[in-house]
């Protein structure tokens, strides 16, 4: 029984593993296929979550814009970080400038994440001053919501026009954060 079943699995990697029905360039739009680029569109401030009929008419102007991308609106209970997967390079201080050590600014979010994000005061080691972990100089640019608006493998950069759009819809100031998985 069990030889049937290795011999039976050695034939189907053989068959699938020999095809020419597959060329190299199908492979690499496999693969890029794998990874995807999200555009995310959140609230500047973190506890702002638009009512329903401000949501719908975002959508109802988003799906125009993008017709054959999956949009989703999203609404926690709780403040999230809205982060940017692998396009995360650096953080800075927002006040001075100045390169936030990854492991300070690593503390400080494991400090506010045991608070649900409900914290985000945060004392710079550079300046010594208050700021906010959603004030930060995030390169690419992250934050944090309770609202995310997602658009799945987005092609195009939401025009500021459109943007502008979005943000009298929903009545707040926006934060556009590019996403790479």
């Amino acid at each position: 029984m069990t030889t049937n079943f290795i011999c039976n699995f050695l034939t189907l990697i053989f068959l699938f593993g020999c095809s020419n029905n597959t060329s190299q360039t199908e492979n690499k739009r496999e693969q890029k296929t794998m990874s995807s680029t999200v555009l995310k569109i959140i609230p500047t401030n973190p506890y702002y979550v638009p009512d329903k009929i401000q949501q719908d008419k975002a959508k109802m102007f988003l799906i125009k814009l993008y017709k054959k991308e999956q949009i989703e609106f999203i609404t926690t209970d709780t403040i999230e970080f809205v982060d940017q997967g692998e396009n995360f390079d650096s953080v800075s201080c927002n006040l001075c400038g100045q390169n936030i050590e990854i492991e300070d600014w690593q503390n400080a979010m494991d400090k506010a994440y045991d608070k649900q994000f409900t914290d985000l005061e945060f004392i710079t080691p550079c300046c010594h001053s208050k700021t906010s972990l959603n004030d930060l100089t995030y390169h690419s640019t992250a934050g944090f919501a309770k609202f995310i608006i997602t658009i799945s493998d987005a092609q195009t950069e939401i025009e500021e026009q459109d943007l502008n759009e979005v943000r009298q819809i929903l009545g707040t100031p926006l934060r556009i954060v590019w996403a790479h998985y």
